[in-house]
Parts: C-alpha cells; sequence; structure tokens
C-alpha cells in the first residue's frame, strides 16, 4: 500500500499549480502520490499531450496520481459547473472524457460522489440525504441508473468509479449499488472517519466492505456525547479512534495495493441517533454499531476529563491554517509506519 496526499483541503495554495511542482513538492514531503478531485487540474482541456507529460513526470518521480471524477447523483450535478463544461453541457460526456483522461494517465480507480456540504444551510439540510423534495431512495436510483450509462465507457477503458463513503451516504447503500451495477465498474472509496457521521463503525464498514475498496481517504475523528446523540469531531490519523492497524490488516487480505490518501481538515458533524427523524431516514441502522460508537465516545469523554485530550471546544477554537503542515506530516509519518509494521508499506 502507497501513502498519498489528498490536494484539495489546503494542501495547495493555488490549485492549478502546474503538475510537476505539484508532484515534486508531494514527494519531498514525503508522499508516495496524488490524488486530484478530477484529471482537468492538470490540464483544463483534458489535452492528451500534458495528461502524457503528467504521468510520465509522475513515473519517473516514482509517484502516482489519482483522480475524483465528481458528482454521480443526477440530482445534485448542477453544483458542479465546472464538470458541465467538460462536456459542452453534456453531463454523461464530460464524465466519460474524465473517466478516458484517467486512463491515459494510467488512473483507473477513480472516485465519485453522491453529494456535497451545502456550506449556509443549517441543521439536516446541509446535505442531500434529508431533502424534500425528492426522497433519499430515489436519488440512490437515479445515482445507479447513471452509474450504467457510464458503465460501457468504464469497462472499455478498463475503469473503475469507487463510491466515497462521503458524509451522506452509508457502506450498506454502496455495497448494494455495487451488486446491482456490477463490482468490475462499481466499487468503495473508503473515507475513514466520514463512515462515522452516518453512525457506521470504521472498522465494521472495512470488514463488510474490503473486497471492494480500491481507494482510501485517510481521516481520523473522536466522539462525544450531545443533547442529541454523538458528535464527530475530525483529528489528524493516529489521533483519533479510527483502528487502522485493524482497517488495514482486513483490506490487505484482498487489495494489499491500495492507494491511501492523506485528508484532513476540521469539522463537526452529529450524529442524532436520539433523534426519529434522523433515524427515520438511516434504514439501515446497525445497534451493535452505535453501541461501539457510544462505547468509544464514552472512551474520549474519559479522556476529556483527565486532561489527555483537549475538550472539543478548546480544539476546535484553534485554527486548522496554522497547524495543517504539522497534522498532514503527523498524518502520514503515522499511516506509514502503521503499514510498515504490518508489512504492507509500498
Amino acid at each position: 500500500m502507497k501513502v498519498g496526499i489528498e490536494l484539495h483541503h489546503g494542501y495547495l495554495k493555488d490549485e492549478y499549480m502546474p503538475v510537476e511542482q505539484v508532484l515534486e513538492k508531494a514527494k519531498a514531503d514525503g508522499y508516495e502520490g496524488v490524488y486530484y478531485k478530477s484529471p482537468f487540474y492538470v490540464s483544463k482541456k483534458l489535452d492528451v499531450v500534458a495528461l502524457r507529460e503528467a504521468a510520465a513526470c509522475a513515473k519517473g518521480l516514482g509517484m502516482f496520481i489519482d483522480f475524483g471524477v465528481g458528482r454521480v447523483n443526477p440530482y445534485n450535478t448542477t453544483e458542479s459547473p465546472e464538470i458541465w463544461q467538460l462536456g459542452g453541457g453534456d453531463y454523461k460526456l464530460a464524465m466519460e472524457k474524465q473517466i478516458y483522461a484517467a486512463a491515459e494517465m494510467g488512473a483507473y480507480e477513480l472516485i465519485g460522489v453522491t453529494a456535497g456540504w451545502r456550506g449556509g444551510h443549517t441543521g439536516y439540510f446541509v446535505n442531500d440525504r434529508f431533502r424534500t423534495d425528492v426522497t433519499w431512495e430515489e436519488q440512490l436510483q437515479a445515482t445507479s441508473r447513471f452509474l450504467k450509462v457510464l458503465a460501457p465507457s468504464l469497462r472499455d477503458s478498463g475503469s473503475r468509479i469507487n463510491l466515497e463513503t462521503h458524509e451522506e451516504i452509508t457502506s450498506y447503500e454502496v455495497l448494494r449499488m455495487i451488486e446491482e451495477v456490477g463490482e468490475d465498474v462499481l466499487g468503495v472509496a473508503f473515507d475513514t472517519a466520514n463512515v462515522l457521521s452516518r453512525a457506521e463503525d470504521p472498522v465494521a464498514v472495512a470488514k463488510r466492505a474490503a473486497p471492494y475498496i480500491h481507494q482510501m481517504h485517510a481521516k481520523d475523528g473522536i466522539l462525544y456525547f450531545s443533547e442529541n446523540g454523538l458528535v464527530r469531531q475530525l483529528k489528524a490519523s493516529g489521533q483519533g479512534i479510527v483502528d487502522y492497524k485493524t482497517i488495514f490488516a482486513e483490506i490487505g487480505k484482498v487489495n494489499p495495493s491500495l492507494h491511501v490518501q492523506v485528508e484532513d481538515h476540521k469539522g463537526l458533524m452529529h450524529m442524532d441517533i436520539y433523534v426519529e427523524q434522523w433515524r427515520n431516514v438511516h434504514p439501515d441502522l446497525s445497534l451493535a454499531e452505535v453501541a461501539e460508537l457510544v462505547r468509544l465516545a464514552a472512551l474520549c469523554e474519559q479522556r476529556f476529563a483527565s486532561g489527555e485530550w483537549m475538550k472539543p471546544d478548546a480544539y476546535e477554537a484553534i485554527s486548522y491554517w496554522d497547524e495543517m503542515d504539522e497534522r498532514l506530516d503527523s498524518s502520514r509519518r503515522y499511516l506509514q509506519q502503521v503499514l510498515k509494521d504490518l508489512g504492507l508499506a509500498g
């Protein structure tokens, strides 16, 4: 397994920095590859010559370049105007162009997302799961249909879209879509802390999804109690409750060449397990996993009380930008050490 860096949460001051400079910076910082949300960050016009030159640069440095393709839920693709432009207003064509551009660079394990965070909104309406104009199930059905439309291009290019376990979707839902669409063209991009947001235990997710996990966004978190249930607070990898050793060991049985992308930022997510409205939109909610998260939250609370861990409010008040470099480097070193200890380092 190799550890790369997700480029879009502050690591780059300029997301359109020439790819050669990005690769050189990432290598100097100890990473083994980089992840872009789309190939258009390498070439806005997806120019084949530029793509091949970037791929050659990565190969010369012994680095990998991985890509996302953006939203695959037809109910929110309008929130990605830059993708629409790639296809001249044809979103399907834009997705196909990204798929083939990534394949041109030797990147076949892509990442797709079913929604994004809506800044400026409050409560449950910050993501699409809680929309009232269309149900989440209807959105999932539309997403599956669109992925089936993309399947011929994915098979032709030898590529796969791995749905990220983003803040809005559960691993159970991703797995059902894989069964419907086909595991040759659809897989899992496992975000280790985002699954907490849907009250899923990261270790349990790794165990049930391991055969289908082909990408990972690695970030950590802690849990604490609120009047409505639990809150997830993000931490650098190795500083929270995500059991990477068990997770990597599980995935390593079936995919020992996994690319792991360090992703880090701050932010709180509420899991309102005491609230009926919240529970009602989580039909797969597992009592065993919720109980495990409650246990972990209790352990976190003990560490706050003992002074071992900073209390959440005080921690959240610290500027992420003041400590970003240290957090990212700490995450990278921790993940690489765990992989080395397990004999899985690439």
